[in-house]
C-alpha cells in the first residue's frame, strides 16, 4: 500500500524515507528529490510539554507529622494493653476493681516502647527546633538536657527490662535492626535524612528551556524540574528522581513496620513469659490472638498510609509527573514491522510521538509527547507507568485508606465488647484524618488536571 507507507514516512526522518523511496520507487520521478519536500524534520514535530499549575495546598510540617506520630503509637500501645489485660469488673463474682489488670502489666517495658516510639520526634525536634539570638543559648540548653533525659530514660528502661525478662526474650526488641539492615546496608544517614514536606520546585529550573550544563541536585535544597528538550538534562532528572522516590518508599516502610512492631507487637511478646529468677513461673494470660494480631495489622497499615500521605504529597507527585512527561516512553514493536522506515537511536536525539527508531535491543516505538528514554531500559518505563498518568497514585492510596475504613466500621458494626469497640473507634478516628487529607489532595488535583488540557492523550 504505497499511499499508507507515504502517510507513516511522514513522522520519520528524511533519510529513512529517502532510503525507502529509492527502494520502492520505479522511475526518477520517485527519487529523493521529489520525496524530500514531503518529510516533515523529526525537530520539526518536538513540542515541549505543557504543565498545570498546582496551587499551594497546606501541608503538615515534618516536626507536627513526627508529633502525631507519636501520639498514633502511644494510643495504639495503649489500646493493645487494653486488648491484653482487660477484665469483667462489672459481674457480680469477679474479683477485679478496675477495667485492667494493672498489676501483670510491666511499665518499665512501657516506659521502653515509648521512648522508642518517641526517637524520631525527639530527632526532628533537635534538628529543625530555631530560635533567635537571645533564646539561642536556652534552646541549646534545652535540647541537650532532653537529649539526656532520653538517654538516661532509654539506659534505664531498658536494664530492667532485661533484667526482669532476660536477654534471649530481649533480643526480639531487636528485629528492627535487621529490617533497617536489609533495606539500607549499613549506611546511618537514610534513617533520619531530612526529606521536605513537598519539594517546591525552583522556578529558574521550571523556566529553563535549554542549556549545555547538566542537570544536578544537591541535597540541601528542595528538588526541582528542569523543562528542557535536553535529554540528558531529562534524563538525569528522572535519575535523581526515582532514587529519591526509592529512598522514601523504603523509610515509609521502615517507619511503619517500626511503629506497628513496638506499639502492638512488642506487648503481645512479653505479655506471656517466664521470670528471670525462675524459669517455672510463668505468666500466664488468656487473649484472643486473632483480635491481637488484626490489631497489629490494621495499626500497620494505618501508620503506612499516615507516613505515604506526608512522603507523597501532591507538590512531589506532581513534580514526578512532569518529568515523566518529558521522558515518555519506548514500546517495543514485532518482528513483522523490521521492514518499516526507522531511525537510529541517537541518545541525542529528542523523538516525538509516534517516532520508530532502531536500538540494538531490537526496534520500538515512540509513546508520550515527547520521548527521551532509552529504549529498552525497565527503570524509565516503570516511572513513565507510574507517574504519566497524575492522579494514578492518589487514587491508589485514596482506594486503600477507603478499604481500610470500610473494613473498621464493618468490624465495629459487629462488635460487642467494649474492648474491640473502643480499639476500631480510636483507630477510625485516625484514619479518618488521613483520608481526610487524601480525599482533599486527590479532588484539589483532579480539578486542576481536569481544566487542563494537555494536547494529547496519553
Amino acid at each position: 500500500m504505497p499511499s499508507g507507507r507515504r502517510i507513516f514516512s511522514r513522522i520519520q526522518s528524511g533519510n529513512a524515507y529517502s532510503s525507502s523511496g529509492k527502494s520502492g520507487g520505479s522511475g526518477g520521478s520517485h527519487g529523493p528529490d521529489d520525496s524530500s519536500g514531503n518529510v516533515v524534520p523529526l525537530a520539526s514535530m518536538v513540542v515541549l510539554p505543557k504543565h498545570s499549575y498546582l496551587p499551594d495546598i497546606p501541608m503538615d510540617s515534618n516536626l507536627y507529622f513526627e508529633c502525631m506520630l507519636f501520639v498514633f503509637g502511644i494510643i495504639m500501645m495503649c489500646l493493645q494493653y487494653i486488648n491484653l489485660y482487660k477484665t469483667v469488673w462489672w459481674l457480680p463474682q469477679s474479683h477485679a476493681q478496675y477495667a485492667l489488670n494493672f498489676y501483670l502489666i510491666d511499665f518499665y517495658l512501657v516506659g521502653f516502647i515509648s521512648i522508642l516510639l518517641a526517637t524520631r520526634f525527639l530527632v526532628y525536634f533537635v534538628q529543625e527546633i530555631h530560635s533567635a539570638k537571645l533564646l539561642f543559648w536556652l534552646m541549646q540548653g534545652a535540647k541537650v538536657v532532653l537529649s539526656f533525659c532520653f538517654i538516661i530514660g532509654l539506659g534505664v528502661t531498658g536494664y530492667m527490662v532485661v533484667s526482669e525478662h532476660g536477654i534471649k526474650t530481649c533480643l526480639f526488641l531487636f528485629y528492627p535492626v535487621v529490617i533497617y539492615l536489609v533495606l539500607f546496608g549499613f549506611a546511618v544517614k537514610p534513617l533520619y535524612q531530612r526529606y521536605q514536606a513537598w519539594p517546591r520546585p525552583a522556578l529558574s529550573m521550571d523556566r529553563q528551556t535549554s542549556g549545555p550544563q547538566r542537570f544536578k541536585v544537591r541535597d540541601d535544597v528542595p528538588l526541582g524540574h528542569a523543562c528542557t528538550l535536553t535529554p540528558d538534562i531529562v534524563r538525569d532528572e528522572v535519575d535523581i528522581l526515582k532514587r529519591d522516590f526509592n529512598m522514601r518508599l523504603k523509610q515509609i516502610l521502615f517507619n511503619s513496620l517500626t511503629t506497628s512492631f513496638y506499639a502492638t507487637g512488642v506487648p503481645v511478646w512479653f505479655s506471656q513469659n517466664a521470670h528471670s529468677s525462675c524459669d517455672a513461673c510463668w505468666n500466664t494470660l488468656y487473649y484472643d490472638s486473632w483480635w491481637m494480631w488484626q490489631h497489629v495489622c490494621l495499626t500497620w497499615l494505618s501508620a503506612l498510609l499516615m507516613l505515604t500521605s506526608h512522603f507523597l504529597p501532591p507538590h512531589y507527585l506532581h513534580l514526578l509527573h512532569k518529568s515523566a512527561r518529558h521522558l515518555g516512553r519506548w514500546q517495543r514493536m514485532e518482528a513483522r514491522h523490521a521492514h518499516v522506515p526507522y531511525n537510529a537511536w541517537s541518545e541525542l536525539q529528542v523523538w516525538p510521538q509516534g517516532a520508530l527508531v532502531k536500538h540494538v535491543r531490537g526496534l520500538f516505538k515512540a509513546e508520550g509527547i515527547i520521548v527521551t528514554a532509552e529504549p529498552g531500559n525497565s527503570l524509565h518505563s516503570r516511572f513513565y507507568m507510574l507517574f504519566h498518568q497524575p492522579l494514578r497514585v492518589m487514587n491508589w492510596l485514596v482506594s486503600l485508606t477507603g478499604l481500610v475504613v470500610g473494613y473498621q466500621m464493618f468490624r465495629l458494626l459487629q462488635s460487642s465488647e467494649w474492648s474491640h469497640v473502643i480499639s476500631l473507634a480510636l483507630l477510625m478516628f485516625c484514619n479518618f484524618y488521613t483520608l481526610f487529607k487524601l480525599v482533599r489532595d486527590w479532588f484539589i488535583m483532579g480539578k486542576v488536571y481536569k481544566q487542563h488540557d494537555y494536547g494529547i492523550t496519553d
